[in-house]
């Protein structure tokens, strides 16, 4: 349902006519509901489901057109899949780990709580399929909670964050903070299935020539069972990565005012090296590992999900220029930006004054003072700068529109970073 409504929008944008509206995308369900031939599998869905889905869409067009995220792309088939349910969501508890979740047109699903439901009533449910063959249930509850009108700490802390691939954070503070979303034997075995997967294709393909007619859309048991144990690892990969990355934006958001980072363009710094066929691209493979290397460690997601907590603790968030944050001296009377601070990877020694510290540390004081600099000319809104900090999708399949700058002046209903700082 989702693919057919962005094919009108993207058709509607192809001729230059108006946008779809809801009421019309409405219209044209209940007809090929209405029609058992052309869709059956329709009906037998619930409507309030279906959509729910075409309102999904919409809102991601609209918050792309907003600058708020990336092009919405295609559904696909064995990809993570999910829908959600607005309307008649019950939930009962059986014992303290299991409990039950009634859905429309499935009934009550099975699950394991891993924390008590709060709030007055569920508003809605949904529920996610990872390509690994796992189901999660995400239940969203209506609670009258008040938004903070002070910080929620007393002191003024504010704190520089430094984010990188050997190490995905350092702070301001001197703490240097990673996680290993793979251990050594998980990616010898992902080498191994992949290159088995590779095998089996290219099989499939010989085994048909132009005599017996075109290839076979259809994978065979072993390939789709390689496919599976392929989709086994990247999903305990990505968990890892989701609880690394919840855990670390909780801290961060808790326990400081004001939070800064540098304003990362990862759209353009994992863009692919390939370039085109008059202009081919130099060293492709290393820029693929290095783009990989930069998508795993979450970096886009340790920002939009800080952004997203700080708002709850009255809290703060920031981002200043990047360039030159790892070659400055954070010294007040030094101040000396040169390349040749840089000595190593980890090592920051200022060939002006001699000051020693990690790399990374160092970059993220320099964050700090950037952002406590900002914030005392102005400040910009919490909810600023979050387009150009989304990951891209891998497929590469949608252009990507660059997010619209936040102005200091936007009303956002949240404390300022300035706020922050004169507190």
């Amino acid at each position: 349902m989702k693919n057919l409504a962005k094919e009108q929008w993207d058709l509607a944008h192809r001729i230059g006519t108006r946008t779809p509206s809801y009421t019309r995308q409405s219209a044209d369900l209940k007809e090929l509901r209405d029609d058992p031939k052309l869709a059956p599998w329709l009906a037998e869905a619930p409507s309030q489901i279906l959509q729910q889905a075409i309102r999904d869409t919409n809102t991601a067009y609209q918050r792309f057109f907003s600058g708020l995220s990336r092009y919405p792309t295609w559904a696909k088939k064995g990809s993570r899949a999910s829908f959600r349910d607005p309307q008649d969501v019950k939930f009962r508890r059986l014992s303290c780990r299991w409990g039950e979740v009634k859905i429309q047109g499935v009934g009550w699903i099975r699950v394991r709580t891993h924390r008590p439901l709060v709030g007055n009533r569920i508003t809605s449910a949904t529920v996610v399929i990872e390509p690994d063959g796992k189901m999660f249930i995400s239940v969203l509850c209506e609670r009258h909670k008040r938004q903070p009108t002070k910080p929620l700490v007393t002191e003024n802390t504010t704190v520089g964050i430094d984010r990188g691939i050997a190490v995905a954070i350092a702070t301001s503070d001197g703490e240097l903070i990673n996680r290993e979303n793979w251990t050594p034997k998980e990616k010898e075995r992902l080498r191994r299935l992949e290159q088995a997967r590779e095998r089996k294709k290219a099989a499939r393909k010989s085994e048909y020539t132009k005599e017996k007619g075109a290839l076979s859309e259809r994978k065979s048991k072993k390939q789709e069972k390689t496919e599976l144990q392929i989709a086994v690892l990247y999903g305990r990969a990505r968990r890892r990565r989701k609880d690394f990355v919840e855990q670390e934006s909780c801290d961060l958001a808790k326990n400081h005012r004001l939070s800064v980072f540098e304003d990362l363009h990862l759209s353009a710094m994992t863009r692919s090296a390939k370039g085109t066929v008059n202009n081919p691209g130099k060293r492709v493979a290393q820029k693929a590992g290095l783009n990989r290397s930069m998508l795993d460690k979450g970096l886009g997601a340790i920002l939009s999900r800080t952004q997203d907590k700080v708002i709850g603790h009255g809290h703060a968030i920031s981002c200043v220029p990047a360039p030159g944050t790892s070659i400055t001296c954070p010294v007040p009377e030094c101040g000396h930006m040169d390349p040749a601070n840089r000595a190593s990877r980890s090592v920051f020694i200022c060939v002006a004054c001699g000051y020693k510290a990690h790399a990374d540390i160092n970059a993220a004081i320099i964050i700090r003072e950037r952002g406590i600099k900002l914030a005392l000319a102005g400040g910009t809104p919490v909810t600023a700068l979050r387009g150009n900090n989304s990951e891209p999708d891998s497929s590469g399949a949608e252009p990507e529109q660059q997010g619209r700058r936040g102005s200091g002046n936007q009303e956002t209903g949240c404390i300022t970073v300035r706020e922050v700082a004169l507190l």
